[in-house]
């Protein structure tokens, strides 16, 4: 059956979940420079397998909003960027929705017309661009195909899509997703396919971005019952419009914590997951959230309603001829 819950609940939460595993990334894994201190972001592999979850979402929202986009990534790209190694893979993303929200009504119509069949145009398009040797075209080619997919849901053409099939779907992309890397290893040529760079081949991304949208849709039924609930949507209708923002941000506000506690207070952080690193993650989650908090609210309460410039007033009066007198 169709689902009947609002499409903007369930990309939000698909949006919290690609934005809590990168924050997972930069946050537990152990990514401090125990003599410096200093953070380094995490590989372009790993940003590049995060982002179909956050891309799905975003064609799902439709539309984003440009402006937002840029409140949140322009400070970072002005204060992060040039401090933290790696900070500009971050802002792969905010790009790639800043095109694709521009391009939006041209991806309806084609929608319109291939009522789907864009999808496998696109994989074709990857896989095609893996043997030409560009993981750029790569890249582009599956992330289109993860925000094409967000498009269909809005549009209700996977509403008849069980969880079933879904979950066979994410089955299928695993399998395809581990394949590739196995033939990689074997071939000794790191994430394998044409690009030599550390963007991982078509096989790989295509199995790994259709294992993530699969078990979205799979999990939507569940999710759908579990934001239905007032105190979560408002959780959610708070949330959404700065998740861009905490995307970008959580990065800094680790940054931050690591230079304070190493070059400050002396700590040295742990280099693997030992008793110690068990220990010392509960503060080191706390002191990055306190942090990414501030930041987040330092921009400009990214996302929110825009400033009051005007402000209407006035009374009503009934008259005895009944009629509303203003």
């Amino acid at each position: 059956m169709p689902s009947t819950a609002p499409p903007a609940r369930f990309a939000t939460v698909l949006g919290l979940a690609a934005v809590a595993l990168v924050v997972a990334l930069h946050w537990v894994l152990p990514v401090t420079d125990p003599q410096s201190g200093r953070v380094t972001a995490a590989s372009a592999a790993a940003v590049v397998l995060a982002a179909p979850l956050a891309l799905l979402a975003a064609g799902i929202a439709g539309s984003g909003g440009l402006p937002l986009l840029a409140r949140a990534a322009v400070p970072f790209a002005v204060v992060a960027v040039p401090l933290i190694d790696g900070a500009a893979r971050l802002l792969w993303l905010p790009a790639a929705l800043a095109v694709l929200t521009t391009a939006r009504p041209a991806l309806v119509r084609l929608h319109a017309r291939g009522r789907g069949a864009e999808l496998a145009a696109t994989a074709a398009a990857a896989m095609l661009a893996d043997l030409a040797g560009s993981p750029v075209a790569v890249v582009a080619a599956v992330w289109l195909a993860a925000y094409q997919t967000g498009v269909l849901v809005r549009a209700g053409t996977l509403d008849r899509l069980r969880p079933g099939h879904a979950l066979t779907v994410a089955a299928a992309g695993a399998t395809v997703g581990a394949a590739g890397v196995l033939a990689a290893a074997l071939g000794g040529s790191g994430w394998g396919g044409g690009g030599a760079g550390p963007v991982p081949s078509a096989t790989v991304l295509l199995g790994c971005t259709a294992a993530q949208l699969g078990l979205a849709l799979a999990a939507r039924p569940l999710l759908d019952r579990w934001t239905a609930g007032a105190p979560v949507t408002a959780g959610l209708a708070w949330l959404g419009p700065r998740l861009v923002a905490v995307y970008l941000w959580q990065l800094p506000a680790v940054a931050l914590v690591a230079a304070v506690a190493v070059r400050v207070a002396g700590y040295a952080p742990p280099t693997a997951f030992d008793a110690r690193w068990r220990s010392d993650l509960p503060w080191w989650l706390l002191c990055a959230a306190v942090a990414l908090t501030t930041a987040v609210h330092l921009i400009g309460r990214v996302g929110t309603a825009p400033p009051r410039t005007h402000r209407v007033t006035g009374s009503s009066t009934l008259q005895s001829h009944g009629r509303l007198e203003a």
